[in-house]
């Protein structure tokens, strides 16, 4: 495949499982995102500053996994590299 554009985000990423960690993660991924003009069909970042704490079965880190593979498919889809 060939790339098409490229963010840096990964260095965004946390390791550490607790909500305030994982939101501010979140919250500068999203601020990454919003400012590249590939990302501008990507409308569920919202969805990235707004996580839910848990259910007690599902977990903070969870509900933002799901959305980093979001993240990844729409990059496929759009030939973004992301790193």
């Amino acid at each position: 495949m060939i790339w098409k554009n490229r963010v840096v985000a990964k260095h965004l990423f946390t390791e550490e499982e607790d909500y305030d960690s994982v939101q501010k993660s979140m919250n500068d991924i999203a601020d990454v995102l919003e400012k590249e003009p590939c990302f501008s069909g990507f409308e569920i970042i919202i969805n990235f500053r707004k996580l839910p704490k848990g259910n007690g079965v599902l977990k903070v880190v969870d509900y933002a996994n799901a959305l980093i593979d979001e993240m990844y498919d729409f990059a496929d889809q759009n030939a973004i590299w992301i790193e």
